[in-house]
């Protein structure tokens, strides 16, 4: 069973984006789990690609409604999920030439998992305040 990330400190108070976190920070503890285990390279690869799958989904919520609403701090906020992406790509890249290593478990909880958590508190903590203080209801999209 992977380890539970989330608490309640790190809501946002936007409920469409608390949830889509806690989804993501299951994930990542799923897929650390199964690297550290050394799982069959199927379930990683499909935790992976689950992981850039909705990792693409959320940040595109938060994006799109940051432009509809001219968040002050959107160029930031973009750039800080674009290199997001790319370390998550990376590590995929690792795996599937290296296999889980003790080096990608390493990675995963370093670079993925303590970055969303503190991106989470810093960066989206202040987006959370935004929205809230503009009434901005965010819907539950598919």
């Amino acid at each position: 069973m992977a380890k539970t990330l989330w608490n309640d400190n790190l809501s946002v108070g936007v409920n469409v984006i608390d949830d889509q976190h806690k989804m993501l920070l299951k994930h990542l503890a799923e897929l650390s789990e199964a690297v550290e285990s050394h799982h069959g390279p199927g379930e990683i690869a499909t935790t992976l690609d689950f992981l850039v799958d909705y990792t693409d989904f959320h940040f595109g919520t938060e994006e799109k409604h940051m432009k509809a609403n001219d968040y002050p701090e959107f160029e930031q906020h973009l750039a800080m999920h674009n290199q997001f992406k790319t370390t998550l790509s990376n590590l995929g890249e690792d795996f599937q030439e290296e296999g889980a290593t003790p080096a990608l478990a390493e990675a995963i909880n370093n670079l993925l998992i303590n970055w969303f958590i503190k991106h989470i508190e810093a960066v989206d903590q202040k987006l959370g305040v935004f929205f809230r203080e503009k009434g901005v209801v965010l819907e539950e999209e598919a």
